[in-house]
């Protein structure tokens, strides 16, 4: 059976992450048995039974896509029918101890599949539907602190796509708020890790004071990662170091490419999120490589022709860096990279100057064109 690991954190912050990717591992092969539709929410006659055909549903189908447009329409599928199945409950058993966490399920049920298809989300919206499970003083307390994660990661998202309303400082507050109202959460530091990885650019003071607390947190393998991404930051204020030979034999060196704008791609072909880039990422080549843009890929790959099979089919031009060591990879792993795809933008003078490239690609290229 195939876990389906995606939550509205994953969807509002899309990544594949070396603790917990949901990308298809290599050579792992495909299921064969084709699953069948699911029973009608009618078929379940107790609160109990439509419940476990909740959870069900949850787990997912047992064939495993192949392809991005395969995982799209099995991602819309799934919860389509998680949907169907929560309208049910809710109207046949109202005031069942679980309608909170249906509730909860249904709003990402409905946000889920708009986000991973690149959609944008109306985040007050989604906002204004989660707040009143995270006030319910009735809600159990696993619900409410769901609940709380996701209102947290909204904000990160908020700020991320320019909402002036929040600030750096708040969404640190909220952390440190969080950590007090529900202490025992053994998922925070994890999350409180993510945050600061996708709060570099957008609220660089808020990511280096998260990252110190996990520094000295005494919290292992994160401590580790958060002390070598602030050894990072010192390191990319020199011009960055790059070379290789890539997998094509051409030598790459950025010290050579001093003058244009150039996009380090980290990222892997069995990377879902990775491979939503890959479109935009072609299209602002296409554009702009002309006028001076360059990209180099650093693959997390373990299959060289999977690699060169998916780069030529998709017009991926750019050299790539492959080792075959997968998230062993010896140039993401100097550079402390812990979540694909991350893709770094260096202006014309060889200095890293953005580390979220997703983000309005094409015109982030442009400015750093004009200067």
């Amino acid at each position: 059976m195939m876990k389906i690991a995606v939550s509205l954190f994953a969807a509002l912050l899309l990544g594949a992450l070396p603790v917990a990717s949901r990308a298809q591992a290599p050579g792992q092969a495909p299921a064969t048995t084709p699953t069948p539709p699911p029973a009608s929410p009618d078929t379940f006659k107790t609160a109990d039974a439509l419940w476990q055909h909740v959870q069900d549903l949850r787990r997912g189908p047992k064939e495993r896509p192949q392809t991005e447009a395969e995982y799209d329409a099995m991602i819309t599928t799934m919860y389509s029918q998680i949907d169907t199945a929560i309208t049910a409950f809710l109207k046949r058993y109202p005031n069942d101890p679980r309608q909170w966490e249906a509730k909860l399920l249904q709003i990402n049920a409905k946000t889920i599949p708009a986000r991973v298809s690149g959609q944008r989300l109306n985040l007050d919206e989604v906002r204004a539907e989660i707040q009143p499970i995270a006030d319910a003083k009735n809600a159990p307390e696993d619900v409410r602190k769901d609940a709380r994660r996701q209102l947290l990661l909204i904000a990160v998202s908020s700020l991320r796509e320019g909402d002036k309303t929040v600030t750096g400082d708040s969404i640190v507050n909220q952390i440190h708020q969080f950590a007090t109202d529900f202490p025992n959460d053994a998922g925070m530091p994890v999350d409180k890790y993510k945050i600061a990885m996708a709060l570099k650019d957008a609220a660089p003071d808020a990511s280096n004071t998260l990252l110190k607390e996990l520094a000295a947190s005494g919290q292992g393998r994160l401590a580790d990662m958060a002390g070598k991404q602030l050894s990072l930051a010192d390191e990319l204020k020199a011009p960055l170091n790059l070379h290789f030979t890539a997998v094509d034999g051409t030598p790459v060196d950025l010290s050579k490419m001093r003058g244009k704008v150039v996009l380090i791609d980290f990222w892997a072909t069995w990377c879902g999120p990775c491979k939503l880039e890959v479109p935009n990422v072609v299209e602002t080549y296409r554009k702009l490589h002309d006028k001076g843009f360059e990209i180099i890929g650093i693959s997390l790959d373990q299959d060289k022709d999977s690699l060169l099979k998916y780069t030529a089919a998709n017009g991926m031009t750019w050299p790539q860096y492959f080792d075959g060591k997968g998230w062993q990879n010896e140039i993401s792993s100097s550079f402390a990279i812990q979540q694909i795809p991350t893709m770094w933008l260096v202006n014309k003078k060889g200095y890293v100057v953005s580390m979220n490239g997703r983000v309005n690609l094409e015109n982030q290229v442009k400015n750093l064109l004009a200067e």
